[in-house]
């Protein structure tokens, strides 16, 4: 029998080093990540403040107000500013015959021939699209903008749920280490009643396979706050390089607001509702530029051009012109004999023909001439135009656009009123959930209470020996459920309050 008592102390003594040896494990696992990595402090307005520079969803839907920018810049320049364009081209010809049709325009002798030119041009158009195309612009920058605020409401909606989930695991962790405290507690009270004889050795085994169950508890709190607290930083869209301390804290309150109230606010200054109302008023804007297109179109243009030539033989061209020169000066001798033969002379003959020869001045001014290529443009004269379209029938494509539009319309208009009514029930339910939420603190808050005097109160009747350990561990999960119960209750209570404030469109929580 002795021999029996002593093997039993001696299983006794190596599962209480065991669980001993758990918990220092547990406890040295947690300082060692601690101790690893800088800690950084991260208040909820922080998060929300480093999400609106480095969220990729909010950053893209904030992208996007560039293009509309422009749209309203477009259409104000289409509006009242004209349209100007400027051509320049250089064409060269290799030497050789060129022929149009049986006609030839030589080319051989000349060489290579060389053009360029130039033109410059206005043009101006008035018409329904301009006219009603800045307006339509100016909204659908509005739409635009109004999403954009609205991605930012929801942004901010969600980093503080993942905020507030983040700091519930954080809670979650000192609970379940309060937790290991309390079983150890229990397990030496056990130990102490088991050293005195007064205690079974099984109440020992079972006292230390709960401190074996809260350590593994406490390791899975402590890995679920790790993961929420990664899942923080993604949707804040960056990563501090460093272990995150979320230090915000959070009353609870009790509603008084009413439900006409916060939906009087919510269909004021909703950021979902106004980006809904500004969708609308652009596809009003649009469905009027639409309707433009039965307007007549006035277009006003105008331009300068030029051109150069120049052949790469200049000699052709001076032999072209002695040429030219003879020929005149024998035009002009054959009409003098004629006139000299006549009874009546011709009226202004005899005239002085000339020596048929090309001066050097002329010589140089025709070489000088050419060489023109590619800058010495010889300029055309100004010309402008005004023209009146008026459309009359294109197949029923005005028609299809404005219905396109007009629908377009409805559809918004429609889910103007959808958003509306999502609103009043949105609030409302989220009023009344926070209401309900806020009781079940209160009586959680109270069962806890109960639940730790309840616990003490049993320690202190296994001490004296008038529970059995059964009663001790019953009391121990009613305490630890109660704790848990509590900690959900308060983050049911602050989730609710997000959710209400997402609801009605504004922050509603008390300054921190």
């Amino acid at each position: 029998m002795r021999q029996r008592v002593t093997r039993m102390a001696d299983w006794e003594a190596g599962h209480a080093k065991r669980a001993a040896v758990l918990t220092a494990a547990v406890f040295l696992a947690t300082a060692a990540m601690a101790l690893g990595q800088e800690t950084v402090s991260l208040t909820l307005d922080e998060a929300i403040e480093l999400a609106r520079e480095n969220n990729p969803t909010f950053l893209s839907t904030q992208n996007n107000e560039a293009q509309f920018d422009w749209g309203v810049r477009q259409a104000t320049s289409n509006l009242i500013l004209p349209s100007f364009t400027a051509n320049a081209s250089a064409t060269y010809q290799a030497p050789g015959e060129s022929r149009i049709g049986t006609i030839n325009t030589g080319g051989v002798e000349r060489g290579a021939l060389y053009y360029s030119s130039f033109s410059i041009g206005g043009s101006y158009t008035l018409n329904g699209n301009t006219v009603f195309g800045l307006g339509s612009a100016k909204a659908d920058r509005n739409a635009a903008r109004a999403l954009t605020d609205a991605a930012e409401f929801l942004m901010e909606y969600g980093v503080t749920l993942q905020y507030m989930v983040a700091l519930r695991a954080r809670d979650r962790v000192d609970v379940a280490r309060r937790q290991v405290d309390s079983s150890l507690e229990n397990l030496e009270i056990v130990q102490a009643r088991v050293d005195a004889q007064a205690a079974i050795v099984m109440d020992a085994a079972a006292a230390q396979v709960q401190v074996g169950r809260d350590s593994v508890a406490l390791l899975q709190a402590e890995s679920a706050m790790r993961v929420e607290t990664l899942r923080l930083l993604e949707t804040v869209g960056l990563d501090l390089g460093a272990d995150v301390e979320l230090v915000s804290q959070f009353e609870v309150f009790r509603p008084s607001w009413t439900s006409t109230e916060l939906i009087s606010i919510a269909l004021e200054s909703h950021p979902g509702l106004t980006a809904v109302v500004a969708n609308e008023g652009a596809r009003r804007a649009n469905l009027q530029q639409a309707r433009g297109q039965y307007f007549p179109s006035v277009t006003l243009t105008g331009g300068w051009s030029g051109f150069t030539q120049e052949v790469a033989n200049g000699d052709f061209l001076v032999a072209n012109a002695e040429r030219g020169a003879a020929g005149a000066l024998a035009s002009c001798q054959t009409f003098n004999n004629i006139s000299a033969g006549l009874t009546t002379p011709l009226e202004g003959f005899p005239q002085q023909c000339g020596s048929g020869e090309l001066s050097t001045e002329a010589r140089e001014s025709i070489l000088g001439g050419n060489r023109s290529f590619p800058f010495g443009f010889t300029r055309q004269p100004f010309s402008a135009s005004l023209r009146l379209s008026i459309p009359i029938f294109n197949g029923f494509s005005r028609e299809r656009s404005v219905s396109q539009a007009s629908n377009q319309l409805e559809d918004a208009v429609y889910s103007r009123r959808a958003e509306e009514l999502q609103i009043r029930t949105s609030v409302t339910s989220a009023l009344d959930a926070l209401m309900t939420a806020f009781s079940v603190v209160q009586v959680e808050e109270r069962s806890r209470e109960v639940a730790a005097e309840q616990l003490e109160m049993s320690r202190t009747r296994y001490g004296l020996g008038a529970d059995n350990f059964i009663v001790l561990l019953d009391a121990e999960r009613t305490m630890a459920e109660g704790e848990r119960a509590y900690l959900d209750s308060l983050y049911s209570f602050y989730a609710g309050l997000a959710n209400l404030e997402n609801a009605v469109g504004q922050q509603l929580r008390p300054e921190e």
